[in-house]
């Protein structure tokens, strides 16, 4: 409603400036000011007595209508005919198989005082709305299908940490980047970074950790919802959030639970990404990266 509100008082400041504008030009050039009916009154005798009227008069009124109609028209529908309108949301979580299970079942056997116990780190402030640029329009286009949920129910418990050197963090781009995805550079948000940050066709974002507590990532995926909503009105972004060896039982039902990286590398290479490489959607994609970009260098900077 306050959008519609300023993109109101935006026009009609517009026209004002339009109008006071034709009037000083027309006024300095031509001796004749719109805002006097017995100017107008004279044109029309001048017109009815086929009298001469100088063409730079009707050239200049002309271009001034045209310039006045073409930045309003621009104001009032900034995206033109490509504006989709769609809901802000967040995809849903595609459920781990249960061959997981039989891979986390020795660790749930294990005595309870082996198990590491971490405190929940801080949860940072949440930052005030960005002044963040708009990627350009996306227009509707043939959607391909997003991964789909195995019909399997995921275990419940949380599979146990295991070993996550740097050749594991060091293995998630090529995973990702094989399967079609455009891996971005991991951005600080608060006092967390995430392991892997990957776009795909469809809006989606990826978002990793390994070896972490379920509260960072929810965090650092309220705040990029938080900065989404409050810049774009109509284009979804599809966040997938993802743990290996998570070091509690995860409950949001938008973050998956790997046991080790190669329970994810089965789950990716079975749901790969296909980007256009040509024609509208391919333009539609990479104003979608370059928003991406954008948002990375904000999350950076809070």
């Amino acid at each position: 409603m306050n959008k519609q509100l300023d993109r109101i008082l935006i026009c009609l400041l517009w026209l004002l400036a339009a109008t006071l504008g034709t009037s000083f030009w027309l006024t300095t050039m031509f001796g004749f000011n719109i805002f006097s009916s017995q100017h107008w009154q004279y044109l029309a005798y001048m017109q009815a007595a086929q009298s001469p009227i100088r063409p730079a008069f009707y050239i200049s009124l002309t271009v001034w209508i045209i310039i006045t109609l073409a930045v309003l028209y621009l104001l009032i529908r900034p995206n033109g005919a490509l504006r989709r309108r769609i809901r802000i949301g967040r995809a849903r979580r595609a459920a781990v198989t249960t061959t997981l299970e039989t891979t986390t079942q020795s660790a749930t056997d294990a005595p309870a005082a082996t198990r590491p116990e971490q405190a929940a780190p801080a949860m940072p402030p949440r930052p005030a709305a960005p002044q963040i640029q708009r990627p350009a329009a996306v227009s509707p286009i043939t959607r391909s299908a997003a991964p789909a949920a195995p019909t399997t129910t995921p275990a419940t418990h949380a599979p146990q940490p295991q070993a996550t050197s740097n050749t594991t963090f060091d293995e998630l781009p090529g995973i990702f980047s094989s399967a079609g995805y455009l891996v971005k550079r991991n951005p600080q948000i608060g006092n967390f970074k995430p392991a892997l940050f990957a776009i795909g066709d469809n809006e989606q974002l990826w978002i990793g950790g390994i070896g972490i507590m379920q509260a960072p990532m929810d965090n650092i995926m309220t705040r990029l919802d938080s900065v989404f909503t409050d810049t774009l009105d109509d284009i979804t972004i599809n966040i997938h959030g993802f743990i290996i060896a998570p070091t509690e039982p995860v409950t949001n039902p938008d973050i998956m639970a790997f046991p080790n990286i190669e329970a994810l590398r089965e789950y990716i290479s079975n749901h790969p990404n296909h980007p256009a490489e040509t024609g509208e959607a391919k333009e539609n994609f990479d104003a979608y990266s370059k928003y991406i970009d954008t948002v990375i260098n904000y999350m950076d900077k809070t």
